[in-house]
């Protein structure tokens, strides 16, 4: 069954505020927030596929620079949440 891209939102929404680490949560939860109403098809599906197929500790590394992002989950949109970050904490 094919979503509609308002509910692939709302569940991205949900899933980045409940990742299972604090952190992850505050660092995607407030990318989603800021930019979730202008994300598109490809930007949510590489946000789906993180979330799916990376776990939490790993995107935390990820986003905050800690290690490198694996081929895999390097996307723009990636590259925006990295930024994201690092102009809004201190990572």
């Amino acid at each position: 069954m094919q979503h509609s891209l308002e509910t692939r939102k709302k569940r991205l929404r949900y899933r980045t505020n409940h990742t299972g680490i604090r952190e992850t949560d505050v660092l995607m939860g407030g990318f989603v927030a800021e930019y979730g109403d202008s994300l598109d098809g490809e930007a949510i599906g590489a946000l789906e596929d993180l979330l799916e197929g990376a776990h939490d500790p790993e995107i935390l590394d990820w986003i905050t620079g800690r290690h490198s992002i694996p081929e895999r989950f390097r996307t723009s949109t990636m590259e925006r949440i990295v930024k994201f970050v690092r102009e809004r904490h201190s990572y």
